[in-house]
Formats: C-alpha cells, sequence, structure tokens
C-alpha cells in the first residue's frame, strides 16, 4: 500500500479535462499526464524552482493527492534500472535516456524517479531536474 502524499504546483485543483493522455514526442519527457513531487521529497519541485529562481510554488496554487491502493509505480532509483526499460529510438542522439512512456504506461500508472537517490538519474533522464512523480493513469489519483 501506498501512503505517500504527492503535491502539484500551478493548479489549485485537479480537473481531469485537463489530463493529456501521455505520448511520446522525441525528449525525455513525454506530453501529457500529470507532474508532482512528493511531499517529503528530498529535494523535489518547490526546492529546484527557489534554487533557480524558476516560479514561486504557493501552496494556495497547489494540491495534494494519493495514488490510489492498487496503482502501480514505476520507481526509478538507480540509473542502472534504466537498461532495462524500453526506449525509443529518435533521430537525433543526446547522451540522456529516451523512455517509451507509451509502453510504461501500459504496466504502471505512474512512474517515480528520486534523482537525490543516484545524482546519474540527473545526467541520465537531463530535464527530470528533481524528485519527480509522473502520474500516467489520471484514474489512479486519490485528492485529499
Amino acid at each position: 500500500m501506498n501512503n505517500d502524499i504527492y503535491i502539484h504546483y500551478g493548479h489549485q485543483y485537479f480537473d481531469s479535462n485537463l489530463f493529456k493522455p501521455i505520448k511520446n514526442y522525441g525528449f525525455v519527457k513525454p506530453e501529457g499526464g500529470l507532474w508532482a513531487s512528493n511531499i517529503n521529497a528530498k529535494y523535489g519541485w518547490k526546492n529546484w524552482c527557489k534554487d533557480n529562481n524558476f516560479r514561486e510554488c504557493n501552496v494556495e496554487n497547489s494540491f495534494k493527492f494519493k495514488l490510489r491502493n492498487g496503482s502501480k509505480i514505476l520507481k526509478i532509483d538507480d540509473a542502472k534500472l534504466l537498461k532495462q526499460l524500453p526506449t525509443v529510438n529518435i533521430p537525433y542522439k543526446f547522451s540522456w535516456t529516451n523512455l517509451d512512456f507509451e509502453e510504461i504506461k501500459k504496466q504502471y500508472d505512474a512512474i517515480e524517479v528520486l534523482i537525490s537517490n543516484d545524482n546519474r538519474l540527473y545526467w541520465d533522464l537531463y530535464g527530470w531536474d528533481c524528485d519527480s512523480l509522473l502520474v500516467l493513469n489520471k484514474d489512479c489519483i486519490e485528492i485529499l
């Protein structure tokens, strides 16, 4: 059972109509989904935004949620795990890993990347700048 609580900044509440399906587009991140960080993350989105003067992460413009019991979470906390996951070939090659999110969503409801557990993940998934959760399946979200 997953009792972790996540926070999404940028919206006051979850609107399932705004949730776009996951789609590969030749970058280290997909289109669609819902991005969040664990409220207890060692280095979450709020930390990254503050350190990089990116944007304010206000509680008034956020919502918290859990993942429903039985949700399947792909937890990536070690760069070695990336070698076991499906990837997409893109016409131009960068040094980072381009995961096949459309394939992954067939087995998982969310992906949690813990950059703070293995700094290699920062470079292998360049653009996932902090400990992050990417929700692939909107039906697994349980608003608190």
